[in-house]
Parts: structure tokens; sequence; C-alpha cells
């Protein structure tokens, strides 16, 4: 096996900022029950959505690359 330290740094990472992309999203959804009609968090929780999927998608492809080198 190589050297996988890269590997789980990248891990790492992606899964610190899935952590911080929830607790955004939490944030917002308990805003946008006082105010369920404000367009800005209404865009906001959109972008966090669209950003929760592409970490989603990293987070694959770094566990794909992981399973390629083992």
């Amino acid at each position: 096996a190589g050297d996988t330290q890269p590997l789980n740094k990248s891990l790492e990472g992606v899964n610190k900022k899935s952590k911080d992309l929830q607790s955004e999203l939490r944030q917002v959804d308990r805003l946008l029950k006082l105010d369920p009609k404000n367009t800005e968090l209404l865009a906001q929780k959109q972008k966090l959505l669209t950003e929760a999927v592409g970490n989603t998608k990293d987070k694959l492809d770094t566990l794909k690359e992981a399973e390629r080198q083992a």
C-alpha cells in the first residue's frame, strides 16, 4: 500500500466541511421557520445544499482514490 497520509488529510478536510455545512444548514432552517418567505435565506439554503452535494462528490472521489491505491 502507498502513502495514505495525503488521502487521510483530504478526507479529514471533506468531513470537516461536511459538518460545517450541516451546521450552517440547521441555522438557516431555524431562521426559515421564523421567516419562511425570506428570499435571502432561501437562496442561502440553496447555495448550502449545492455545496453539500459537491462536498459529497468530493468525498466519494477521495474514497474511490483510496480504494484504487489500496
